[in-house]
């Protein structure tokens, strides 16, 4: 009889070997290679349902739409999966505004957020029908031209930047240091202050071309609370009364709560410890003044420290879905209802990025080498075949995702070791976490990474990326393949005066 345990909804382990949905991952590996990046369709449809679900029930008043982050992954597969779903889409560049009109969003339901957007995004923007958040006070007059020029009305929202006066715990998304997250948040470069609003808003509502249909913030991930949600949202209310009264009584027709609710696992900047510094100026310290006894007593009494080094993964799970729902809807109908904002007929949006592609992906990388050192001190390092530079975006928010050797889940760990990556940076992926006992052709699986980990892939080292794959069911299809050396160097050209042979048959074009 096959043992089977559940991890999550997508994942399972069965006789030590990890799944996703009904695909073996070792098959996944065998089958397209190694390393890979593998999506659950169904785990994304679920994410979707939940939101959805949650979000309308504390939410009665009005409609209820979800605008996925496009940023997060905008692989044209898995945003055809969200429009299939009826979702909105949240998008950033001109590019993403691509993927999003070609996946087939209602372009209503298209917010097209960011700071700086170009003459050419605002033209082609209004010219799709799209929701144009306006965020910094030089958009105005190029959306009134380029209305102007095409004959329609440009709707649009303010970005509000409402001050979290009531949270100021430090944020997580500065790394770095102790920073309070209402200072961390105020110096963020999106959302327009209250007299940038007043600049621009009186002379919007008087445009032809234009029209005001309502407000948008989003400070993203800078705790996984829901009392930060809460003074969120408290906030967003008050800041709206504040410019709904100064602009004459305005009532808005929807407001996006924008996103940044952490996944499960969250995995986020959990590899921080604001610790550290005291701990290594300590062992600094101790480092110096073991020096007197020579180098064999002194690294004999630093190796009991340093075998004391463990790191693990974040152990306490996020809030859900639902209760952050709760936290969201609650506070605003009762904060909008003493600001005077009619919820009555109210569209609510909201634009989850990580919360909905996060779990529902995973990187699956081979052992490549292991070094094992005994004297002066015990280490152990662990080199897969993937890197630090295909998870940029997890790298800028100070990851450490949950892991799992996919051909040994029933395996005990015995031991620890720094997991490195194959790029000529140190590439240390995982610092000292717990492992079994692990052999060259052993498959890791790097939990959560189906948001902002594939789409932010670099080709350091002129490293060919790796292909993507989507799991419904038991059927896996590629939806990105893997490059090869020649789609690396595809953008490449040499002058002429740089070509010394020109029957060589040099990669790239002249100029």
């Amino acid at each position: 009889m096959a043992r089977v345990s559940r991890i999550d909804d997508c994942l399972s382990t069965r006789n030590g070997c990890l799944f996703i949905e009904e695909c073996d991952t070792i098959d996944l590996i065998r089958r397209f290679g190694s390393p890979l990046f593998v999506y659950s369709e169904d785990q994304l449809r679920r994410n979707v349902r939940r939101f959805e679900k949650a979000f309308k029930r504390g939410w009665p008043d009005g409609p209820m739409k979800v605008l996925p982050a496009a940023k997060a992954n905008w692989i044209p597969a898995i945003q055809r999966i969200l429009a299939d779903e009826g979702c909105g889409c949240d998008i950033y560049s001109p590019g993403e505004l691509t993927v999003a009109l070609n996946a087939g969003f209602d372009p209503q339901f298209v917010s097209v957020n960011g700071v700086p957007k170009d003459e050419d995004h605002i033209f082609r923007s209004i010219q799709a029908g799209v929701r144009i958040t306006i965020d910094s006070v030089e958009e105005v007059d190029a959306i009134e031209k380029a209305a102007r020029e095409l004959g329609q009305v440009a709707k649009v929202r303010l970005r509000l930047k409402p001050a979290i006066s009531d949270f100021v715990d430090h944020s997580d998304f500065v790394a770095e240091g102790l920073v309070p997250t209402d200072i961390a948040a105020m110096v963020y470069k999106g959302g327009l202050s209250f007299e940038q609003i007043m600049a621009v808003g009186p002379r919007i509502l008087k445009m032809k071309e234009v029209e005001l249909v309502g407000f948008h913030e989003h400070h993203g991930r800078h705790d996984r609370s829901t009392r930060y949600w809460e003074a969120q949202m408290k906030a967003f209310a008050k800041e709206m009364g504040r410019v709904c009264q100064a602009l004459g009584g305005f009532q808005p027709q929807e407001i996006d709560i924008g996103g940044g609710f952490a996944i499960p696992r969250d995995p986020f900047n959990a590899v921080t410890d604001y610790s550290e510094p005291i701990q290594l100026g300590a062992l600094y310290a101790l480092s110096k003044a073991l020096k007197v006894l020579g180098s064999s007593r002194r690294y004999r009494a630093l190796s009991r420290l340093i075998d004391g080094i463990v790191t693990k993964p974040n152990q306490t799970p996020a809030p859900t879905i639902e209760e952050y729902a709760a936290a969201c809807t609650g506070t605003l109908r009762r904060e909008l209802a003493q600001e005077r904002i009619n919820t009555k007929g109210l569209m609510l949006q909201i634009e989850p990025g990580r919360a909905i592609h996060g779990d529902a992906g995973i990187h699956l990388t081979t052992v490549r080498n292991i070094k094992r050192m005994t004297v002066p001190i015990r280490w152990n390092v662990v080199v897969v075949d993937t890197t630090e530079f295909w998870f940029t975006g997890g790298r800028y928010e100070h990851h450490l995702h949950d892991y799992v050797f996919a051909n040994k889940t029933d395996s005990e760990l015995v031991d620890k070791a720094d997991i490195i990556g194959r790029s000529c940076y140190g590439d240390r992926l995982m610092p000292a976490v717990p492992i079994p006992n692990v052999e060259v052709g052993d498959t890791l699986a790097l939990l959560d990474t189906g948001a902002y980990q594939e789409v932010s892939m670099s080709n350091f080292n002129a490293m060919p990326r790796p292909a993507t794959i989507l799991v419904t069911g038991d059927q896996a299809s590629i939806i990105r393949r893997r490059e090869t050396e020649e789609d690396v160097l595809r953008r490449d050209v040499l002058p002429e005066h740089l070509i010394r042979d020109k029957t060589a048959g040099v990669i790239g074009e002249t100029i």
